[in-house]
């Protein structure tokens, strides 16, 4: 069902619109909320609210064919509000600790995935929670330009310059971590820089070691990566199965009390701007531009000089769990 027929079925009352919306895009927006906040209940308390909030503000957006985009925008806001407490009586069952995942065999081809899982893990760990946002966002979810943009609440070229950062910055930390695994085959240089260190790697080393991969021909050979094949081998959240049954519910629900909870959630909501998206609680911090930016050269130049070659570590096959 496209976005435009849903909206419009929302606006209209029809009952099953919200049901299409959330089996739709629940999914992807629980998994993005938990990449924002760790508790799984607060995960699930800001996709429902997303949705309650749905509920009451689709009919002001201006672009119904932008729903997938304006839920996300909404569900970051929610998120900020779990975060930042105290929450409202409603609560959301926990039902959910896990993670989509196969058994770990005891085979090679398990035991790589799992050392892989590892190393996407720990260099999203070393990037600042903007960066890996915004990862989580093009690389996973596939929110690009302007979609990207009202996401997180930024000008549009703002938006391109922070994806294209993000994904630098997270594809010299997928580098550093392969470089670091013990036994690895690396210039004598880099070795040192890791050596030196410690396990946990400092921000300015981390910034010496991005240089050194930029200008490195050895290490852009040896250490180059598919960094959206590594990122998509993690595993996904799973959706508590009770949320949708909880989400539906509550909207359905006519007494006082669920009343009020709904005009509280959506009353707090505002402002919207005029495109019907939200103001943003916590927008990005932006990155100063150069008088000439060019998003799509600039991206490629960039990536070629610091990565250069097509070398892939994994798979392109592999699929989010």
């Amino acid at each position: 069902m496209r976005d435009g027929d849903i909206v419009a079925a929302v606006v209209s009352g029809h009952p099953a619109a919200l049901i299409a919306a959330y089996d739709q895009y629940g999914p992807g927006l629980y998994a993005y909320c938990r990449s924002l906040v760790s508790n799984p209940v607060d995960a699930a308390g800001a996709v429902q609210d997303a949705f309650v909030v749905a509920a009451a503000k689709l009919p002001g957006l201006r672009d119904p064919g932008r729903l997938r985009p304006w839920l996300y925008a909404v569900a970051r806001n929610e998120c900020r509000r779990q975060l930042a407490g105290p929450h409202l009586s409603r609560s959301v069952a926990d039902d959910d600790a896990t993670m989509i995942s196969r058994r770990i065999e005891d085979s090679p081809t398990e035991l790589e995935q799992l050392e892989q899982r590892g190393l996407v893990s720990s260099a999203l760990a070393g990037l600042d929670r903007g960066d890996r946002e915004i990862i989580e966002l093009t690389l996973r979810d596939e929110l690009y330009g302007a979609d990207l943009a009202d996401a997180v609440g930024v000008p549009r070229n703002q938006a391109q310059a922070l994806a294209a950062r993000a994904r630098t910055r997270f594809e010299a930390a997928l580098a550093m971590a392969m470089a670091a695994r013990p036994g690895q085959d690396t210039c004598a240089e880099l070795a040192a820089l890791l050596s030196d260190s410690g396990p946990e790697l400092s921000g300015p080393v981390r910034k010496q070691a991005r240089r050194h991969l930029a200008t490195c021909p050895v290490c852009a050979e040896r250490q180059s990566v598919n960094a959206v094949a590594m990122l998509n081998a993690l595993p996904d959240p799973v959706l508590p199965g009770g949320l949708r049954y909880q989400v539906l519910s509550l909207l359905k629900d006519t007494s006082p009390e669920a009343a009020a909870y709904c005009a509280t959630v959506a009353s707090r909501a505002e402002p919207f701007r005029n495109s019907g998206f939200p103001v943003p609680l916590d927008p990005l911090r932006t990155v100063r531009l150069p008088a000439t930016f060019m998003p799509a050269a600039g991206v490629a130049v960039a990536l070629l000089a610091l990565f250069g070659g097509s070398a892939v570590l994994i798979s392109n096959t592999l699929h989010r769990s």
